[in-house]
């Protein structure tokens, strides 16, 4: 075994030793050191060879078989009409921007720059936000909700870290998303209590991020968004991420709505109601998002360029402490044995079924990724320093929900491009299965990337070479 072969050996057992590095054992021994070697051997390969670092990453992209997925993916099944993808280390971040912000313009090509609805990933943000302030001892997460606003009477006995962690299930008296105004959806919010009759089986929820967002601005007095602007935004430089989108920013938008429900009894609905900077979730536009009120479960915008940016400072513990980053990603509600979700402090844990899971099995067991219903995720993995964006609009012009009993009248063309035909006569694309294939198209190889990324540049160290905090765009 040469010098190479020793270096990937151990560092193979490193990957293992941080894949179970959790504290849960049903986490643990998900893939074994020869997987982990597997991923590795391209690398030796190449570094044997007479390329140039750059060089190196080139043909490990090209290899890596990516590019073809994502064209098939959106070129071919269609499933969005465009992305940007960054992933990549603490040193090195590489974008991908493929198609088209919308189907209808030519002109709109998706950029780094390109304004994204980030939907449930605006949780992200929240839980920083709470862990943030209860450093500064601001908040105590052991207290009782109801104890920092006493008009949420139904939390008395839930804590803020159960909301935090999704640990106690909760329930309003009526549907926020059916309000008439932001006034009618706080008293309904204010209504949320315990929900004693929920089995436990689906813990996730917007409701507790809600409640949240209401404890920030009363410890702080500020506007939810005036906090997270101070606080996150504008010490990363993140100024394209927001919660109002300027008129003369529109032509950036890559746009959401527009797309449709076929339920069991043969009614259709398509949703027409999100218009040019509004965010696609109904509860957030309700509570004024378009008038630049962040709730804490969705509402922000924002670019490939500002999540890349956010993602790095996370590595880089610049806005969480090591210990917070470390054990953002917790195993809070997932069960041995249980259909359960595995969920953490408003973001998934690794589920031990990778189908099933938000993070990729091969990641550490500190990684944690948060994903939102427009078509957004962000993974991240503290120990091995890798992260991974996805920014796209799958809820644009494409079925989101078709019942199981319909599904039938779904038909697959050679390009492998699935579309169902609504009563009206409409056709649409049938993008009901966006996660799963988005998991195999693009999550998982440009993770993958990163992880072969994060060894070149172990080896680059070890020949004590320095490594430059460098970027590349590839456009599909």
């Amino acid at each position: 075994m040469n010098i190479l072969e020793k270096t990937m050996d151990s560092y193979a057992e490193e990957l293992l030793k941080n894949h179970n590095n959790t504290m849960e054992d049903v986490q643990k021994n998900l893939l074994t050191k020869e997987d982990y070697i597997e991923i590795l051997k391209p690398v030796i390969k190449l570094f044997n060879s007479d390329y140039k670092l750059d060089e190196i990453r080139d043909i490990l992209f090209e290899n890596s078989g990516l590019e073809e997925r994502v064209k098939d993916f959106i070129y071919n099944k269609k499933m969005v009409p465009g992305a940007t993808i960054s992933y990549g280390t603490d040193n090195y971040k590489e974008f991908l921007t493929v198609g088209k912000k919308d189907d209808e313009s030519e002109n709109k090509i998706t950029t780094t720059n390109t304004i994204y609805d980030l939907a449930s990933v605006t949780k992200l943000f929240t839980s920083i936000s709470i862990q943030i302030l209860a450093r500064k001892g601001l908040i105590d997460l052991d207290k009782k909700v109801s104890y920092y606003l006493p008009d949420f009477p139904g939390l008395k006995n839930v804590t803020v870290y159960q909301l935090l962690t999704f640990n106690d299930p909760v329930k309003t008296d009526g549907r926020i998303d059916k309000a008439e105004n932001k006034e009618e959806a706080e008293k309904i919010l204010k209504t949320i209590t315990f929900d004693s009759e929920n089995d436990g089986k689906r813990p996730y929820t917007d409701m507790g991020a809600m409640v949240l967002k209401y404890i920030v601005e009363e410890v702080t007095n500020m506007k939810y968004y005036d906090f997270v602007n101070e606080n996150i935004l504008m010490p990363l430089g993140m100024n394209d991420t927001n919660v109002k989108i300027a008129h003369n920013d529109y032509d950036r938008l890559a746009l959401t709505g527009n797309n449709g429900f076929y339920y069991k009894d043969g009614n259709y609905r398509i949703n027409t109601d999100v218009k040019p900077g509004c965010c696609y979730d109904e509860k957030a536009r309700i509570m004024g998002q378009k008038d630049g009120n962040l709730s804490g479960h969705a509402g922000l915008f924002s670019t490939s360029l500002d999540m890349s940016n956010l993602s790095q400072s996370l590595l880089g513990r610049e806005i969480l402490t090591n210990y917070e980053i470390f054990h953002m990603g917790d195993n809070e509600t997932g069960k041995k044995g249980m259909p359960i979700q595995y969920l953490a402090k408003l973001c998934y844990s690794k589920n031990p079924v990778q189908e099933d899971s938000e993070v990729y099995h091969p990641l550490s067991g500190r990684a944690f990724a948060s994903a939102g219903w427009t078509g957004t995720q962000v993974t991240i993995d503290p120990v091995n320093n890798i992260f991974y964006t996805l920014l796209s609009n799958r809820s644009y012009d494409r079925m989101t929900f078709i019942d199981a009993s319909k599904k039938e009248l779904v038909k697959t063309d050679d390009l492998g491009r699935k579309s169902i035909i609504l009563p009206n006569g409409k056709e649409m694309v049938d993008a009901t299965r966006y996660a799963w294939d988005r998991d195999a198209s693009l999550v998982h190889p440009a993770i993958k990337l990163a992880i072969q990324y994060r060894f070149l540049d172990e080896i680059v160290k070890n020949y004590g070479e320095k490594i430059e905090n460098t970027s590349k765009e590839r456009h599909i």
